[in-house]
């Protein structure tokens, strides 16, 4: 199973885990959660090259995930709206694949 964290106050996701609900390379809510990471890593890493954030730490391995940053103040709102978008679509997948993905908001 795959456990997703979104720790709020910190703007960081963990995931962990594997969903398991496919074969290897056919494992649509691996697929997704993995589009997931991906788009929250990548918009992580166009905000600190344009040094709206410091502190950034994106790591993406296989089976784990950790994506954060502290937003420099004037980008606070900003920061908060993208990582909140993105952890929309991991609630969405884990609302409808409960016993493949599991989804919590930690403040």
């Amino acid at each position: 199973m795959i456990q997703v964290i979104y720790h709020k106050t910190y703007n960081r996701v963990t995931i962990e885990g594997h969903a398991l609900s496919g074969v290897p390379g056919h494992d649509l809510v691996c697929a997704g959660a993995s589009t997931l990471a991906y788009t929250l890593a990548a918009n992580v890493r166009n905000l600190e090259l344009q040094e709206q954030v410091r502190d950034a730490v994106v790591t993406l391995e296989p089976g784990k995930a950790e994506i954060s940053c502290n937003p420099n103040r004037k980008y606070k709102s900003i920061v908060a709206i993208i990582f909140y978008s993105v952890c929309v679509g991991f609630e969405l997948l884990a609302r409808d694949n409960s016993q493949y993905i599991s989804y919590e908001i930690r403040q």
